[in-house]
């Protein structure tokens, strides 16, 4: 003989399901087994991104400070020269020479990114503000004025009336690694560095023999 069931159906059947079912929420809530697992989960990328960060700001640390004195060392190697040629070709087989030096000190970096523009100005006997190039050298396509285009300096009181600086403008195009992990958010930068030297003779002869001559 059967029980006949209510309208709600078989109240000690479903209280019992129900009963079960509160147990095994109860149980699963109570469960810590995997929490490290998914909490890992969730700090991995953010330890990977602290991990290849601080490798990529001390790669980009040394490779700026390597650039920067590589432009130091260029200038510093022109500026004591007093002639670099007898003509035009030798001059800038010279100032090849100086980039090859260039390129030893920025090793174990590459000098493909490093772009170059060597001057020479020389400002207007009657106006230091008027300054135009005498001579002028590109390393990897870096775009110079020709003589005798007018350039300004730098910065105003760089130079005195009628005398010359040898003036370097570089550039270097930074790839953070990080821009392979992270496209998008994370992009190349190209590095710029201007300096100024003033020669140890007055001035640096590229060929020519009278001052604020282009060179033949």
């Amino acid at each position: 003989m059967t029980t006949p069931e209510t309208p709600f159906g078989n109240t000690p059947v479903m209280s019992r399901k129900i009963a079960r079912a509160l147990d095994r929420c109860a149980q699963f809530l109570a469960d810590r087994k995997g929490m490290a697992a998914v909490e890992f989960a969730y700090l991995v990328p953010l330890l990977m991104l602290m991990t290849f960060g601080t490798f990529e700001i001390s790669r980009a640390l040394l490779m700026n400070k390597r650039y920067q004195r590589t432009t130091a060392m260029v200038g510093d190697l022109i500026a004591r020269e007093e002639k670099l040629g007898t003509n035009s070709a030798e001059a800038k087989s010279a100032l090849d020479g100086i980039m090859r030096s260039a390129e030893h000190v920025m090793e174990p970096y590459s000098t493909s990114p490093l772009r170059m523009g060597i001057m020479q100005l020389r400002a207007a006997s009657n106006d230091a503000s008027k300054t135009t190039v005498e001579w002028s050298y590109s390393y990897h396509g870096k775009t110079v004025k020709s003589c005798p285009t007018l350039k300004a300096m730098p910065e105003t009181g760089m130079i005195s009336a009628g005398n010359a600086a040898i003036v370097i403008e570089t550039e270097y195009d930074y790839t953070p690694y990080l821009r392979n992990i992270l496209p998008g958010l994370i992009n190349a930068m190209t590095w710029q560095d201007t300096m100024v030297f003033a020669p140890r003779d007055g001035s640096v002869d590229y060929g020519s023999t009278q001052p604020g001559n282009c060179p033949s």
